[in-house]
């Protein structure tokens, strides 16, 4: 009981935090929609591309200090919570399938998520950068919230991974339909679980664009992408740094 009445005291305070400012997000958002879908949806015009920037311009002329903008956007910190549990659904509709995949799936996300970011910080060792900036996208391929909970951990820079984060679910989300044509991948299972470990929210979106069963296996590679990552980032990280 301890635990829930905590909960419901954290949520109750995201809605009593939420102040004018959310407009600013949910406006920033829309025109990124509306562009979005008047160009055909095109991943290059993706709705939090535009957002981004606008959204940053209008918090910048306002005068609105970050941390205000950030605790006023409670409401949608709340429903972004809910909406992440409420993808639990789908992955249900899909259980049946799972007991015989289990062993690959499992395999899948271990190896998946380990060459991910080792690949990233090679490249990023390679060009020499500074381990500041190394621990601040170790986590790139994990969801937002988790990703940035690790590198506060691992001591790298919010912001540099918060925009990793997003450019890497972009970039997954846009060479997927050609990278699963050339590797003669059509069981969409796989190409969501896979979505799921590269492209985290973004590609679990477009995952659900290509079938709910999809949608539901990427939801379940971007889960335990988040559960395996911080265990084993850590120890990734030393071999970099």
């Amino acid at each position: 009981m301890t635990i829930v009445w905590e909960v419901l005291q954290t949520q109750w305070q995201l809605l009593a935090d939420t102040r004018a400012v959310v407009l600013i997000t949910a406006l920033g958002y829309a025109v990124g929609l509306f562009i979005y879908r008047r160009a055909n949806r095109p991943l290059l015009l993706h709705p939090l591309l535009i957002a981004a920037p606008l959204i940053f311009l209008m918090v910048d002329q306002l005068g609105v200090p970050i941390d205000d903008y950030l605790r006023g956007n409670g409401l949608l910190t709340l429903t972004l919570q809910l909406a992440t549990v409420a993808l639990a659904l789908p992955l249900a509709l899909q259980a049946r399938h799972l007991p015989a995949l289990w062993k690959p799936l499992l395999l899948l996300v271990a190896i998946g998520s380990v060459v991910a970011a080792a690949l990233a910080l090679a490249m990023a060792a390679a060009l020499s950068i500074e381990p500041e900036l190394l621990r601040s996208i170790a986590a790139k391929s994990v969801t937002t919230p988790i990703a940035i909970g690790v590198t506060e951990q691992l001591g790298g820079i919010i912001a540099i991974i918060a925009l990793s984060v997003l450019l890497t679910g972009l970039f997954g989300a846009m060479v997927a339909d050609w990278l699963y044509a050339r590797c003669g991948l059509s069981d969409d299972r796989w190409q969501g679980l896979i979505l799921g470990i590269c492209g985290h929210g973004i590609g679990t979106a477009k995952a659900f664009e290509i079938s709910p069963r999809c949608g539901a296996f990427a939801t379940l590679g971007m889960g335990l992408t988040g559960i395996w990552s911080p265990l084993f980032l850590p120890h990734l990280l030393a071999l970099f740094v």
